[in-house]
């Protein structure tokens, strides 16, 4: 085995084709087909089911991918030192949140001549912990509803990860600016009240729906109009300043958002968002990382 199967690998995994993996390797078709083959052969395990459209990971397969992402990060940081010398990559991943941007920037700055290099990635809470679990980043920052917070673990601990706290803070909703609500006095707002409003969201994520078949969720975006999602601060801020749609989000990770009315917390028993970040369970994080959760634990802090 050698690093060029696994990335042969990696590629059709990421694809679910093997004619698309060759696209991207700069290969053919039956050159890729050959090294699969040639790879599940001298593993002695199958690694992909055969499709009438594309190809799948097996079991097997799934538990591989993991251990391969890990093989092949690591292999490309070693390049990396050989390179540039003992340069140290903080590898992240994150919910979309303007705080966390403006306390990377300052943690950027404080550490400018340590020569970090960063990758960051922001999408929902999911892949965030799929990146974490496949060693694609070392750390993932996320917020989660209080009332969702124990299906949240058990899904991290089938995956052999962990959930760290940091801090809580309420969930808010954020009127637009020619929302009715805008610069109102409310001291909170119903869920029920919710179907009222169109949304602009950050992102849609399964956990916000999980809960026990004979519990009635205290909060859903199941009915909700959610008219926008985006990954965009720009245009976040520009619908809130300029629309009437609405934001649903933790108090401390939307206050800075440019044109968003005061918030109003939702009135409801379990009104809380944790932030915190995921890790493998049991591990301990390097010094840059470290240094990174210290940072932000320190203005968190400073803050509340």
């Amino acid at each position: 085995m050698d690093i060029r199967q696994l990335e042969y690998f990696m590629a059709c995994a990421e694809t679910g084709s093997v004619s698309e993996a060759a696209k991207i390797l700069y290969s053919t078709q039956p050159s890729v087909s050959k090294v699969l083959k040639s790879l599940e052969d001298s593993l002695g395990i199958r690694l992909f089911e055969r499709l009438p459209r594309g190809i799948r990971l097996t079991p097997d397969g799934k538990k591989f991918y993991r251990r391969a992402c890990r093989i092949v990060n690591e292999v490309k940081a070693l390049e990396g030192m050989a390179k540039h010398g003992m340069t140290k990559w903080i590898r992240i991943s994150l919910n979309p949140s303007s705080w966390f941007a403006d306390q990377f920037v300052d943690f950027y700055n404080e550490n400018y001549n340590q020569n970090y290099h960063f990758q960051i990635y922001t999408a929902g809470i999911r892949t965030v912990m799929e990146r974490v679990r496949d060693y694609l980043d070392d750390v993932g920052f996320v917020y989660i509803p209080q009332q969702q917070k124990e299906d949240f673990l058990y899904e991290l601990s089938r995956n052999g990860l962990e959930f760290i706290p940091m801090h809580e803070t309420e969930l808010m909703l954020y009127p637009g600016g020619k929302s009715s609500l805008s610069g109102g006095k409310r001291d909170s707002i119903k869920p029920e009240e919710l179907k009222n409003f169109r949304f602009i969201q950050n992102y849609q994520d399964e956990f916000f729906n999980l809960g026990q078949p004979d519990e009635k969720p205290q909060f859903s975006w199941s009915g909700l109009d959610i008219s926008v999602v985006t990954n965009s601060d720009y245009i976040m801020e520009r619908m809130l300043k300029q629309t009437d749609t609405a934001n649903i989000s933790g108090s401390y990770l939307s206050e800075k958002q440019k044109g968003a009315s005061r918030g109003i917390p939702l009135d409801m028993p379990e009104n809380k968002v944790i932030f915190g970040y995921i890790r493998h369970k049991g591990d301990t994080p390097d010094d840059a990382v470290e240094e990174l959760i210290l940072f932000l634990d320190k203005r968190l802090h400073r803050e509340s």
